[in-house]
């Protein structure tokens, strides 16, 4: 099977679930617990017992052949120091697969590899292999985390709305509502907001377990980080994290959520009141407080002509709006930029 076949049938299976019926939480739990039912044990392998065959699968001592997810093709690469699309371009199967297993067998490292037994649209293999780590990775599990989310927020709030739900081969992302929608101050361009939780897990390396404070517009369902310097309410790497103190994290950090909702949305609505003159400049100052590259930039100056309001809030709308367009992870890092962009709002005209 050729990549272009392996990309064509991983179409299929990434995003890793169905979540078009999830509208809450608790039905993410159900969700989460369907996926990872569908794991297997992680195995720690020295890369040079790793083969990729004629398939393009890589073949697990004891547990068969497995398709690499985009992520884990990605890793591998860097791992093996090759150009994955440059390199095999023109290539045979057979020639790639050499290249790759001569490279696999220098390397005498063990690695944390991670297996699915999700089927894919190929004969012979047992899976996807979802992500290749170090041995002290310690993942958070997506079913343990909205539990305890579920634990500490339904006795306040029991309906836990879900806003938006994304699952990829990279990432888990998903925005709780807290409370009813609300409207800051008496504007009518701004209008109801909702506030809530960004929660951000990846079980395969890609990022830091992160739950912020967001803010979602009902008027055009844009989303943001909460524009306050303490919007994250817990970020922990995936090294030894233990349950107890995930809880401990959680509960003392919730206390603090509905205040700083409150002053979210207080900032989002003054940055009406902050005129801008050149909004490429704006856009520029935004990619770069998110540490994001410049390629962004037109499709960020589109978002704006459509609703081209000379205001910081205009600016972060125009990103919100464009951050749309792209994938999970950098909608996440775009909406994330939007609100550090206005806590940099000026204490004065």
């Amino acid at each position: 099977m050729s990549l272009s076949h392996i990309s064509e049938s991983l179409t299929r299976v990434v995003p890793r679930a169905p979540t078009g019926g999830a509208r809450t939480l608790h039905d993410l739990v159900s969700i989460f617990d369907g996926l990872e039912a569908q794991d297997n044990p992680d195995a720690i392998v020295e890369l040079k017992q790793l083969r990729m065959t004629t398939e393009e699968a890589i073949a697990i001592p004891s547990l068969g052949n497995f398709v690499l997810t985009d992520w884990a093709r990605k890793q591998l690469a860097s791992l093996l120091g090759i150009q994955w699309q440059k390199w095999f371009q023109t290539t045979s199967r057979e020639e790639q697969a050499d290249e790759i297993n001569r490279r696999l067998w220098r390397k005498s490292a063990s690695m944390r590899i991670r297996t699915s037994r999700e089927a894919v649209a190929s004969n012979g293999t047992a899976g996807i292999l979802r992500a290749i780590v170090t041995p002290t990775f310690s993942p958070v599990g997506d079913s343990l985390l909205s539990r305890l989310l579920v634990g500490l927020l339904a006795p306040a709030e029991p309906d836990l709305r879900l806003l938006r739900t994304d699952i990829t081969d990279r990432s888990v992302t998903y925005i709780i509502a807290i409370g009813k929608p609300f409207k800051p101050g008496d504007d009518k361009v701004v209008g109801d907001i909702y506030g809530g939780l960004i929660v951000r897990n990846s079980g395969v390396g890609f990022a830091s377990l992160a739950i912020t404070i967001s803010l979602v517009r009902l008027l055009c369902t844009n989303g943001m980080t909460a524009p306050i310097p303490d919007a994250v309410l817990l970020r922990r790497s995936h090294r030894g994290i233990t349950d107890e103190r995930l809880l401990d994290g959680l509960t003392r950090n919730l206390r603090e959520l509905p205040g700083k909702i409150s002053e979210g949305a207080r900032v989002l609505a003054d940055s009406r009141s902050r005129i801008i003159q050149e909004p490429e400049q704006e856009f520029l100052r935004v990619l770069e407080l998110g540490r994001m590259p410049r390629r962004f930039l037109p499709d960020l100056q589109a978002a704006y002509a459509l609703e081209p309001e000379q205001s910081m809030f205009g600016i972060s709308q125009a990103v919100t709006r464009a951050s749309q367009k792209f994938s999970s992870e950098e909608r996440f890092d775009l909406d994330r930029a939007a609100g550090t962009y206005l806590t940099h709002i000026p204490s004065a005209n």
